[in-house]
């Protein structure tokens, strides 16, 4: 019982804690406003905007959703941007990736094959399946732990904290590859007991996989891994923002309200006690003369 209700912790707190982090994303005040070339949604631009057309404020605005689709789908599948600004760090994060997506396509499965559907194929396939997503995830964890332990570029950027992370899902990857080769049967079972709450009876190999996972979603919300959402509102918010201001607009409001935010630190530039419009409608001699 004690296994089942820590399984129902894990998951409930995973789930309200990431609504709650894409709430704070969404409700967030808007992102410092600057051009950040090219836009994935601009269409036939070669890495240009529309902002170069002249007189661009008399034409209809084009947008691509099938480029915004292109490139997160390089970004999800195939982590272009580890493969580009660091191919060192990627040799660790594609198995890492690749084998949580398997883990959570088996979890699935496990899930349809315990209301009875699939038979032993699908639970075959799953066990070949689960095996190497659990491969994957030790193996990624792995090396990226080592990199991020003993490279001095990433010491910078690598709290204990990520290293406990990684050794965590490092241990729930080995678990799940034997827990993959031991038959995923049981695992069905188990699955299905979840999801009608009734009292597991598995094995000490089973409750160990199943106990670190749900230790696993339990923190999950609390670090920088929520980028697996969150991505969304850096890339369309901040990336991919390049919405004209237009007066009355519900983008026109959000600046209007993040203006009057008061300033609490001090500078050559301006005082304490200002809000932002006027910071941006101050010039600095006006305010280093007390004007």
């Amino acid at each position: 019982m004690a296994l089942l209700l820590w399984v129902w912790i894990g998951c409930t707190v995973f789930v309200l804690g990431c609504a709650y982090r894409a709430y704070r994303y969404a409700s967030a005040p808007p992102h410092l406003r600057w051009d950040l070339y090219p836009v994935a949604h601009e269409p036939n631009k070669h890495g240009g905007s529309y902002l170069e057309e002249k007189e661009w404020w008399t034409k209809p605005r084009h947008s691509s959703l099938v480029g915004e689709v292109v490139v997160m789908g390089e970004e999800i599948l195939f982590l272009a941007g580890v493969w580009k600004h660091n191919r060192r760090l990627w040799w660790g994060s594609f198995p890492f990736h690749w084998g949580l997506y398997l883990m959570v396509l088996v979890t699935l499965g496990l899930a349809v094959a315990s209301f009875g559907f699939g038979g032993q194929p699908l639970l075959q396939a799953l066990g070949v399946v689960g095996a190497v997503a659990g491969a994957l995830v030790a193996a990624g964890s792995v090396t990226l732990l080592a990199l991020r332990a003993g490279d001095a570029k990433l010491k910078p950027y690598t709290a204990p904290v990520d290293l406990i992370n990684l050794a965590i899902v490092a241990i729930l990857g080995i678990l799940t590859f034997l827990v993959a080769v031991g038959g995923m049967t049981p695992v069905a079972t188990a699955v299905g007991d979840l999801i009608r709450i009734r009292p597991l009876e598995v094995s000490p190999l089973l409750a160990a996989q199943m106990g670190v996972a749900a230790l696993f979603l339990f923190y999950l919300p609390s670090t920088r891994m929520v980028h697996f959402f969150s991505k969304y509102f850096t890339y369309h918010e901040v990336r991919w923002d390049d919405r004209p201001r237009e007066a009355g607009s519900a983008l026109d409001r959000r600046l209007r309200e993040a203006l009057d935010f008061g300033v609490d630190w001090s500078a050559a530039h301006t005082r304490t006690g200002k809000t932002w419009a006027q910071v941006a409608t101050t010039l600095p001699e006006d305010t280093q003369s007390g004007e």
